[in-house]
């Protein structure tokens, strides 16, 4: 029987099953595929063209969903971004502690970078720990150079560079930054001069020599993409006029200069590890490996064998041919491969020297009382050792010490304090934390008759009581004596002393006894009273 639609009952209920299966496919796929969320910080260089929404096309157009968020403003620096009370240093905070994210796409201000580098280092140091906390991995965005290049200023003297001079200072710097904190680089830089030097016809800046054009933008974006997703630019059908571009962010990009921005991000050169922790006097050895699609017209007139070069010779060697590399001196320096065809990628190798020897030149055994602080001094070798020391206390409750082997007396006790380096010497200290000494002695004296002719005398002596003693002795000499003798114990600060004679001068010493006699105090000074007649 037909329905009124024309299809048979029992065809119509296998066409509906066919749907639903359909269905529940397409909807198991739209749970399993994976939106990207990427966070954009930046200045211009960033806003400009739009280009983290250009991006999000090369993206799309490949078919990778991407959500992609972004701060920035003209002319910002990341300490800017990287401080909580500035408004838009407020604003990445909260974005970095409140979502979690796949990437973070950073770019510095690249005056910063070439003046005050170690600014731009303490701002990263800041916002990795955020961006490591939310669950994403950095990326440092390097930018183009000043077009006729410019002048800047370090230590009060200006000097000016060319645009090759900046864009080499701004690709290492970024790269010693990004390697000290497990970050990606895009070189966009090195590739608008790649672009420069093979396609002077292609405008890659605006009339500011400064900002970049959509081409530029693009070639920006197409850089980041292919380092952040490790899939080449090449054949992307993000292209002027094409169905994914929706919102014309690059309607005034020319066809042919958009697949040559393409096949100039193809090429890509990396090396195997971006930070190698060495042994001064030890040798090791880099590897690099050049990329490109077997198509790419753009590079067929480059041999594209890779050269390696060091930037502190003195510090680390390294074969021209074949990467492997000395380490000569104590520091981090930069080693880098490059290419004929103009790329670059640098490494950090770090030289360690461990320590030989480890000395505390504090007493081995430190006898102190409760509320003691003081500092040990220590001594490694040899003199360029690079080691540095740990410490630990068995007991902090008793003695605590910090990073800087800075010690606390906190309660009466033995503490072990034992000092690590880095390549595994220990020395052990002790810390006795002895009670402390009595103090508010006081001696009074008195007389009783016992007959006419006869008194008896006494000496009363006290002093503060301490809550850790649990007794005290009481010592006493002569004037006319050199030597103290224990007279009494006792568990009160307070003793009677019935044995004294008139016209003598007495002295008395106190001192608090512990459960282990290691611990108990010094004796106090000496205490005289004259008894007279």
């Amino acid at each position: 029987m037909k329905n009124k639609y024309g299809f048979c009952k029992g065809l119509a209920a296998l066409v509906l099953l066919m749907l639903c299966a359909l269905t529940i496919k397409d909807n198991a796929y739209a749970q399993t595929a994976k939106t990207y969320k990427i966070l954009f910080i930046g200045n211009s260089h960033t806003y400009y063209n739009d280009m983290p929404n250009i991006f999000k096309g090369i993206a799309k157009a490949d078919g990778i969903d991407c959500e992609v968020s972004s701060i920035t403003s003209a002319g910002y620096k990341l300490s800017q971004f990287a401080d909580t009370t500035d408004t838009y240093g407020s604003l990445v905070y909260e974005a970095l502690t409140k979502n979690t994210w796949d990437y973070v796409v950073v770019q510095e201000n690249r005056a910063v970078l070439v003046e005050k580098e170690y600014k731009a280092e303490s701002a990263v140091n800041t916002l990795h720990s955020l961006i490591k906390k939310a669950g994403a991995k950095m990326i440092i965005y390097a930018t183009q150079p000043n077009n006729i290049g410019s002048t800047f200023s370090v230590n009060s003297t200006s000097f000016y560079l060319t645009d090759l001079q900046i864009e080499q200072i701004l690709t290492r710097n970024n790269f010693k930054i990004a390697n000290d904190y497990e970050g990606l680089v895009a070189a966009s830089g090195t590739n608008f001069m790649r672009v420069m030097a093979d396609y002077p016809d292609i405008t890659l800046y605006r009339t500011d020599n400064l900002h970049p054009t959509v081409a530029g933008s693009y070639l920006a974006a197409c850089t980041i993409y292919y380092r952040m997703f490790n899939k080449s630019p090449y054949g992307n059908k993000f292209l002027p006029g094409s169905e994914y571009d929706t919102d014309k962010l690059i309607s005034k990009l020319a066809m042919d200069d958009a697949l040559i921005l393409q096949q100039i991000a193809d090429g890509r050169l990396l090396i195997n590890t971006h930070y190698t922790t060495i042994n001064k006097g030890q040798s090791s050895k880099l590897t690099a490996t050049f990329t490109a699609n077997a198509k790419n017209e753009t590079l067929t007139d480059y041999k594209n064998n890779i050269i390696w070069d060091s930037t502190n010779l003195a510090g680390v060697s390294i074969n021209k041919l074949t990467g492997e590399f000395t380490a000569l001196k104590t520091g981090k320096y930069q080693v880098m491969a490059t290419t004929d065809s103009g790329l670059i990628c640098y490494s950090t190798i770090d030289v360690k020297q461990p320590a030989t020897s480890l000395t505390i030149k504090e007493d081995k055994i430190l006898k102190v009382v409760k509320g003691y602080s003081g500092q040990y001094t220590t001594e490694m070798g040899p003199s360029d050792t690079t080691d540095k020391i740990t410490w630990e206390s068995d007991l902090p409750s008793v003695v605590s010490v910090n990073s800087n082997g800075y010690i606390t007396a906190k309660k009466v006790g033995i503490a072990k304090i034992t000092a690590t380096t880095t390549s595994g010497i220990k020395v052990v200290h002790y810390v006795r934390v002895k009670l402390k000494t009595p103090t508010g002695v006081k001696l009074t004296k008195k007389s009783k008759k016992i007959t006419k002719k006869k008194k008896s005398y006494r000496v009363t002596v006290k002093w503060t009581k301490n809550t850790n003693a649990v007794k005290y002795y009481v010592y006493r000499r002569l004037s006319t004596k050199r030597s103290y003798t224990r007279i009494a114990t006792t568990t009160k600060p307070k003793y009677i002393d019935t044995k004294v004679k008139k016209n003598k001068k007495y002295y008395y010493k106190i001192k608090s006894i512990y459960s282990n006699t290691k611990l108990n105090s010094n004796k106090t000074p000496a205490y005289a009273i004259v008894i007279g007649k």
